[in-house]
C-alpha cells in the first residue's frame, strides 16, 4: 500500500473479511473514490469515512462484490487536493465522496463529468459549486451543513456562558478564505458588541505562538472557525488554551471531546452516513443534478465540563440544561 492511495485489499479485510477478487470482477463492479485532505491510511480513512462505509454496508454493498473503493490524498496539503481529484478521475472512478467543501471543490475543479457527493461548509450556490440546493445541476451533490446563522448563533451561546466577554480571538485558515466564516463572524460579533483579534494559522506550528499572543492581547475566549486542517489540532488547541486560561468555542463536537470547552454543530456522523444514499442513487443511475441538496434540522451543543472546572468557570444552568453532551 502506497501512502496517499489504497483500493482492495485494505478494505476487504476491514469490512467483509477474506476475499479473492480477481481482476476481471474489478472492472465489472463500480468504483467509489475517497479524496482526503489527510492519508489513506487504514486509521484514517476509518475515522473520517467510517459512517458512510457503513452506510454502504447498510444499503447491501459489499467491498469487492458489488463495488470497489479507490482512495486519494492529499498529503494534509490543501493544494495537492485537486492533484489527488486528477488522480481519482485517471484511475477512473464511477463517483468521488468527499468529506469537506474544500475537497469537493477542489473534485469540481478538475472534473464536470465524475459525479461529487460531498459534505458542504459554506455556500454551495456563491461558490459555484451548484445552481441551487433544490436542483444542483451538474455533477455535484450532497449534504450541507452551511446557515448564515450558525456562526452568530455559536457566538450568542459563548456570550450566554460567559456573560461578560468583550473579546475573543479568531482563528482562522487563510487558505479557505473563499469560505464565508471569516465576515459572518465579524458581523456577529459587531451585533453583539464582542470585539475580535482575528488570527490566520496555516500549519499547526503557528498554534504554539499565536494562542499565547491572543492572551496578551487581552481576548477572553478563542473562537475556531471551520477549516479542515484545524480540525486535526483539536487536542493542541485544547491544551495551548487551557495553558492560557482561554476559553474556547468551536465548530465540532471532537473538540469538546478532545478538551475544549464549547462546540456547536451538526452530526457530522450523520451527515457522512447520509452520503452513502446519494452514491447508492447515483451508482443506479440518478443524475447527480437531480438530487437535491439536503441540510441538517438539528444542531448539538458539546461541553467540557472538565475543562470548564480546570478553569474555574460556572457555567449558567440555562447552559448546562441546553447540551446534549455533556463531557465529565
Amino acid at each position: 500500500m502506497r501512502q496517499g492511495h489504497f483500493s482492495l485489499a485494505y478494505l476487504l479485510a476491514l469490512f467483509v473479511g477474506p476475499f479473492a477478487a480477481s481482476q476481471g470482477l474489478a472492472a465489472t463492479v463500480p468504483h467509489v473514490g475517497l479524496l482526503t485532505y489527510w492519508d489513506c491510511s487504514p486509521g484514517t480513512v476509518q475515522a473520517e469515512f467510517g459512517p458512510f462505509l457503513k452506510g454502504l454496508k447498510e444499503l447491501g454493498y459489499r467491498m469487492g462484490e458489488s463495488f470497489v473503493l479507490e482512495c486519494q490524498a492529499a498529503g494534509k496539503s490543501y493544494d495537492r487536493l485537486a492533484e489527488a481529484a486528477r488522480k481519482l478521475v485517471q484511475l477512473p472512478v464511477d463517483v468521488i465522496v468527499t468529506s469537506s467543501q474544500p475537497a469537493g471543490r477542489a473534485a469540481h475543479q478538475v472534473t464536470d463529468s465524475v459525479p461529487i457527493v460531498s459534505i458542504v461548509s459554506g455556500d454551495p450556490i456563491s461558490a459555484g459549486l451548484v445552481a441551487s440546493l433544490a436542483r444542483p445541476g451538474g455533477n455535484f451533490t450532497g449534504v450541507s451543513y452551511y446557515a448564515t446563522e450558525l456562526t452568530a448563533k455559536r457566538l450568542e451561546l459563548l456570550k450566554e456562558a460567559i456573560p461578560g466577554i468583550v473579546t475573543i480571538g479568531v482563528l482562522a485558515n487563510p487558505d479557505v478564505s473563499y469560505l464565508p466564516f471569516e465576515a459572518d463572524a465579524m458581523r456577529a460579533a459587531e451585533k453583539l458588541g464582542i470585539g475580535v483579534k482575528l488570527h490566520h494559522i496555516r500549519q499547526p506550528a503557528d498554534l504554539d505562538v499565536t494562542i499565547p499572543e491572543m492572551k496578551k492581547e487581552g481576548v477572553q475566549a478563542i473562537f475556531v472557525l471551520p477549516d479542515v486542517m484545524l480540525a486535526g489540532e483539536a487536542a493542541h488547541i485544547a491544551v495551548l488554551a487551557l495553558e492560557q486560561r482561554l476559553l474556547t468555542m468551536a465548530w465540532a463536537p471532537w473538540y469538546p471531546r478532545n478538551g475544549c470547552l464549547l462546540a456547536y454543530s451538526a452530526d457530522y456522523a450523520k451527515m457522512l452516513h447520509r452520503l452513502a444514499f446519494y452514491v447508492d442513487r447515483i451508482l443506479k443511475g440518478t443524475n447527480p443534478g437531480d438530487l437535491p441538496i439536503e441540510q441538517p434540522t438539528t444542531f448539538e451543543l458539546s461541553i467540557n465540563l472538565k475543562t470548564a472546572n480546570a478553569l474555574g468557570i460556572d457555567l449558567p444552568q440555562t447552559v448546562l440544561l441546553m447540551a446534549d453532551e455533556v463531557i465529565e
